[in-house]
C-alpha cells in the first residue's frame, strides 16, 4: 500500500512540474543545493558571470538546465533586466530586482559615493576621479535616475546638482547587505 501511494505522489509531481522527482528530493539533491546556495549567496547573477564556473565548477549550459529545473519547483525565478535574465530566490521581493542587477556593477557603488561626497560634482571630474570615460558616467546617471536612485535638481545659486535617494539606499540595505552603504550613510 505504501509503494502505491509513493507512486501515486511522483505520478502528481511528474503532471504538476513534468518532473518525475519531488520537491524534497530537489532539495536534497547536492548539485542542486549548491546552486540554490549560489543563488541565494549572489542574487541577480545571470548565466554568463564567470563565478558560475569557478564556484560551481560547471558551464552555462548545465547551470541553465539546473535553473529551469529549480524555477519548475518555484524555488528560484528568473527576470529579464536589460538584455539578460537574472536569477533570483522566489522570497525576494521583486521590487528589489533592478537594484540589485544595478548594483551588481561594482562602479554604480562609487559613482553614488562620489555624489554623496560632493553634490555639484561635475560629470567629467566623476570620470576622471573613477578613471572612466564620462559618457560611461553620464550612461549610468542616467539609469540612476530612472531607478530614482539620484536625481538633478538646481540649488539656491542655480548649480545643478544631484541628490541621492537616501531612503531608497536604506530600504535597499535593510534587505541586501551588499553593497553595503552604511558607512555611507553614517556620514550624513
Amino acid at each position: 500500500m505504501e509503494s502505491i501511494f509513493k507512486i501515486l505522489i511522483l505520478f502528481i509531481c511528474w503532471i504538476v512540474t513534468n518532473e518525475r522527482r519531488t520537491k524534497l528530493e530537489i532539495l536534497n539533491n547536492e548539485k542542486l543545493s549548491k546552486i540554490l546556495n549560489f543563488i541565494e549567496e549572489n542574487p541577480g547573477i545571470h548565466a554568463r558571470n564567470e563565478k558560475i564556473e569557478k564556484e560551481l565548477r560547471i558551464t552555462r549550459t548545465p547551470f541553465l538546465k539546473h535553473i529551469m529545473t529549480l524555477e519548475r519547483f518555484k524555488l528560484i525565478r528568473s527576470k529579464k533586466i536589460g538584455k539578460s535574465l537574472h536569477y533570483f530566490l522566489v522570497d525576494v521581493p521583486e521590487d528589489y530586482d533592478k537594484y540589485k542587477v544595478i548594483f551588481s556593477n561594482s562602479l554604480i557603488p562609487k559613482l553614488i559615493e562620489e555624489i554623496f561626497k560632493d553634490e555639484g560634482i561635475a560629470i567629467s571630474k566623476i570620470g576622471e576621479i573613477l578613471d572612466v570615460y564620462s559618457g560611461t558616467i553620464q550612461y549610468h546617471m542616467k539609469k540612476l535616475k530612472d531607478l530614482d536612485l539620484i536625481k538633478s535638481v538646481k540649488d539656491k545659486q542655480n548649480q545643478k546638482i544631484h541628490l541621492v535617494n537616501i531612503e531608497l539606499l536604506k530600504k535597499f540595505n535593510e534587505f541586501f547587505k551588499e553593497p553595503n552603504f552604511s558607512k555611507l550613510l553614517q556620514g550624513l
